[in-house]
């Protein structure tokens, strides 16, 4: 199947039902019940990737390259842009094969020609393709994105993996904007992160297991029956991010995204580590089922409550938020511990 036809395909399959949560439940903020903060002082203000932003949040990779990508691009753009938000580009593969598939990307940055806007392109590339995607929407940053799941689940995907980390180190080494590595939805574990750290990345996305599933919707779109339990495939997105913390140790900044859809699920993200949280599937359902207005209100609401969610735990600050005490507890603690990771660390924490 032509590609731009697939990236069609996969906005409808989207949208075809709400969006999917990542399971944070086993993750515990502790209250504190005398924060001794003005609500006035409580500053989402944020610093990644060599920017200050507003905010924690971004608008993450979605789509690129159809007349339906242009005008879903066009109004997330002009989100980013009213709400201040950094915005990555769908794959730009489409792109890079089809000249006319230009302007579906291009728009993000002629809407928004002053915000952070962010290309990408996947892990098969050599770093001249890596330029063209910059130069072609005059990216602040370059998402490198990880698709083996997703490639392997569909009939005309490439299954040949071999390189990727020296190919990605290429990039890093001649790419003039910061490198993001991401996944695509199943989640990077701590071993694959000291492999991103050692090849020189700027900031790791772990995209975990919770949100856009692409098994499911490979599998939905070639007709091909996969088991159940297949498409439960992949890292949790919230011990993604804590497997993934363990290994930067503050030498890579951490991005969490893969199903964070509430205030609450990005606080946790953010105390776990996360220096910014990202969101795709939900930004692109709200816009194409209520419109603009309801996107951005459910931004609004979401930063409040996050705000909210700081005074009750005494944060005046991101920085303070990321060391806000929580308890990990089930699945989560038990996964970690037959890892070699503590747990604990978490709980014993105090914002000072």
């Amino acid at each position: 199947m032509p590609r731009l036809d697939r990236k069609n395909e996969h906005i409808y399959y989207s949208l075809s039902k709400a969006p999917a949560r990542a399971d944070f439940s086993e993750i515990h903020l502790v209250h504190n019940c005398l924060p001794n903060l003005d609500f006035g002082e409580i500053s989402l203000n944020t610093n990644y990737m060599g920017r200050t932003y507003r905010s924690p949040l971004f608008i993450n990779a979605l789509t690129g390259g159809t007349r339906l990508a242009l005008r879903v691009n066009a109004e997330l753009a002009a989100v980013a842009r009213d709400k201040g938000l950094p915005m990555a580009a769908g794959s730009q593969m489409a792109a890079l094969e089809n000249r006319e598939a230009e302007a579906s990307f291009k728009v993000i940055r002629r809407v928004n020609p002053r915000g952070s806007v962010w290309a990408n392109i996947g892990s098969y590339a050599n770093p001249s393709m890596a330029e063209k995607a910059i130069k072609m929407i005059h990216a602040d940053g370059l998402q490198i994105h990880l698709n083996v799941a997703q490639e392997l689940m569909m009939p005309e995907g490439d299954c040949n993996f071999a390189g990727m980390v020296d190919r990605i180190a290429q990039i890093v080494k001649t790419c003039q904007v910061p490198v993001i590595v991401k996944e695509v939805g199943f989640g990077i574990a701590r071993e694959q992160a000291l492999e991103l750290i050692e090849a020189g990345v700027k900031a790791i996305d772990i995209a975990g297991r919770g949100g856009t599933n692409f098994i499911n919707i490979e599998s939905r779109r070639s007709g091909r029956s996969i088991a159940n339990d297949l498409c439960r495939w992949g890292i949790p997105t919230a011990i993604s991010i804590i497997e993934v913390n363990d290994a930067l140790e503050g030498k890579v900044e951490l991005l969490a995204s893969g199903g964070i859809n509430s205030s609450l699920d990005m606080a946790k993200a953010i105390s776990l580590g996360a220096n910014a949280v990202g969101m795709a599937g939900l930004p692109i359902y709200l816009l194409m089922k209520k419109g603009r207005k309801a996107l951005i209100s459910y931004l609004d609401c979401a930063e409040y409550e996050l705000r909210s969610i700081m005074m009750m735990l005494g944060a005046k600050s991101i920085s303070e938020l990321g060391q806000a005490p929580c308890v990990i507890t089930g699945l989560p603690a038990e996964w970690l511990q037959r890892r070699g990771i503590d747990s604990s660390k978490y709980a014993k924490r105090k914002i000072v």
